[in-house]
């Protein structure tokens, strides 16, 4: 495993391919079991539900016209809505294979950085409680509250959480899952990979009922500060149209976007 990295400045020009590169070993982290499909080139969930994050591909090199045959190939069973999710920059090549499959790019997703040390304040509303996921009855409830967040069908939810991973809950695990509890239930979710000398932020899901508090960005914030105990000082992520401002608030910055290719079928 690299060395943390210092800061973003110290990273310089690589940081959007960094960044790219972190989702493509992310999924493959966090991805495991029933369903999975993962080979040199490409990671695939197929659950036949749904939902694009049900049966979704995350391509290591968008440039390699093979690689996205294989996605499409592996996708192709499902034939309800999938979404292909490039780990870089998608060249008109890809673009075009995947619109002739009937992929459509709604919109690019920000690749962002922080300085940790950086981050701007974000206090946690009076009621909460601020959890890291350490055994597996904990993981159902991660699961179970990251899919209600997103409104995704059960079993598409549950193969996102750290059981399905087979999470090692270790203090030192190379994977940290986090939670916000109110009244003992799970209503917020975020998970931590470090790789590659940064510590990236993914699966960042409230439940529709616990939005507009700032429990969001608490769960993207704090476990980045837990961070700082490891020894890494910089922050990664990849964010939604819906969690940009948030991200933008408390102190990260753009470096580039990847593209996300939706298909919704029939």
């Amino acid at each position: 495993m690299s060395s943390p990295h210092s800061s973003i400045a110290s990273i310089g020009e690589g940081l959007h391919a960094l960044i790219s590169r972190h989702i493509d070993r992310a999924f493959r982290a966090i991805l495991r079991g029933e369903g999975v499909t993962t080979t040199g080139r490409v990671i695939t969930l197929v659950t036949g539900e749904a939902h694009p994050f049900g049966n979704c591909a995350c391509v290591t090199d968008p440039a390699d016209p093979a690689s996205i045959d294989e996605a499409l190939r592996l996708l192709e069973c499902c034939g309800g809505p999938s979404a292909v999710l490039c780990a870089g920059d998608a060249p008109e090549a890809c673009a075009s294979r995947l619109a002739a499959a009937g992929y459509t790019i709604p919109s690019p997703m920000p690749c962002m950085a922080v300085d940790i040390e950086r981050l701007g304040e974000t206090p946690l509303a009076p009621g909460y409680e601020f959890t890291r996921v350490c055994n597996a009855a904990q993981g159902d409830a991660w699961g179970e509250a990251f899919g209600a967040g997103y409104e995704l069908p059960p079993r598409t939810g549950a193969s996102w959480g750290p059981n399905r991973a087979g999470v090692n809950y270790a203090a030192d695990a190379p994977l940290e899952y986090f939670g916000i509890v109110k009244q003992g239930r799970m209503v917020c979710t975020s998970v931590v990979y470090y790789h590659d000398g940064v510590a990236g932020v993914y699966g960042v899901s409230t439940l529709p009922a616990a939005r507009g508090m700032g429990l969001g960005a608490f769960a993207t914030a704090e476990p980045l500060r837990r961070a700082l105990g490891r020894g890494y000082r910089v922050g990664i992520l990849q964010a939604s149209a819906a969690g940009l401002p948030v991200y933008q608030r408390i102190g990260f910055r753009e470096f580039g976007s990847v593209p996300l290719f939706v298909r919704m079928g029939a």
